[in-house]
């Protein structure tokens, strides 16, 4: 029977760690070429009530730029104010779930999965009622969906640690708050991230949803008052500008999950063979 050889070390190939910056180009180049497809196709199209080129965006926000920023920067206020209050929210909850008794922890859980199944544009006509047309409610509203799309996988993570990593922290008499920070964190972390980013997308839907159902500004506000005049390259322009805020925040969620989480390997370049 022949003896398999072992590889050397020196030729296993290691995962180079990536730079937070690695994915700026290719993103960049991702833009250019959709800006340039969709002006291309909006020309050959020539409908530009329903279809208006990027151009003609472009003029549109020359035209209305102060209002746009200002809209755009209300926007953003709502989303980063409603993607924080949700996520700490989110975790916060999970790790309640995992130190409550059984019991408790279900019944709870079962109130979090009938309201994530009530739609959500139910949800977001109560907040309107319920805290006014100011920027609280589309905060809360925002909070709510990014609540929602972390809370999930973040439990179901911390309930699924190595047992025998468990096993260890029983021998060595840990606590609650030491298992949360010394195994369940840490080995939640690369999902956590990844609810994060969904968490940060969902919270833009929020606040545009939110300003959709009650508002007297924003660009939620702008795509419903240019609709109801007909100004489709304004809907188009506002829409852009969420796709913006989107692109932003999530870039910085993967910032910082480049800088926390070096050694995982989703941030590497490559894989090792």
């Amino acid at each position: 029977m022949a003896q398999e050889t072992l590889r050397p070390t020196s030729q296993v190939r290691v995962p180079a760690r990536r730079s937070p910056f690695a994915d700026l180009g290719s993103w960049t180049i991702f833009a250019v070429v959709l800006l340039a497809g969709w002006e291309i196709g909006s020309r050959l199209y020539n409908q530009p009530y329903l279809l208006p080129a990027p151009s003609q965006i472009i003029r549109a926000m020359g035209e209305d730029y102060a209002l746009v920023l200002d809209y755009a920067r209300i926007t953003m206020q709502e989303t980063v104010l409603g993607f924080v209050l949700g996520a700490v929210a989110a975790l916060l909850s999970a790790m309640l779930f995992v130190w409550l008794p059984k019991t408790i922890e279900d019944f709870l859980y079962r109130i979090i999965v009938t309201l994530n199944s009530t739609p959500f544009v139910a949800l977001a006509s109560l907040a309107v009622v319920w805290f006014g047309l100011g920027i609280t409610s589309k905060i809360i509203i925002a909070g709510m969906y990014t609540f929602f799309a972390v809370l999930y996988h973040t439990h179901k993570e911390f309930i699924s640690v190595d047992p025998m990593r468990e096993y260890l922290m029983d021998v060595y008499n840990a606590g609650w708050l030491q298992r949360m920070l010394l195994l369940k964190i840490p080995s939640a972390l690369p999902i956590i991230f990844t609810s994060l980013k969904g968490g940060v997308m969902a919270a833009v839907n929020g606040a545009i949803v939110g300003e959709l159902f009650g508002a007297f500004e924003g660009l939620g506000y702008m795509i419903l008052d240019s609709r109801y005049v007909g100004n489709t390259v304004r809907v188009f322009l506002a829409a852009v500008f969420c796709t913006l805020i989107g692109w932003v925040l999530l870039g910085v969620v993967t910032f910082a999950e480049r800088l926390l989480l070096p050694w995982h390997v989703s941030m590497a370049r490559g894989k090792s063979s």
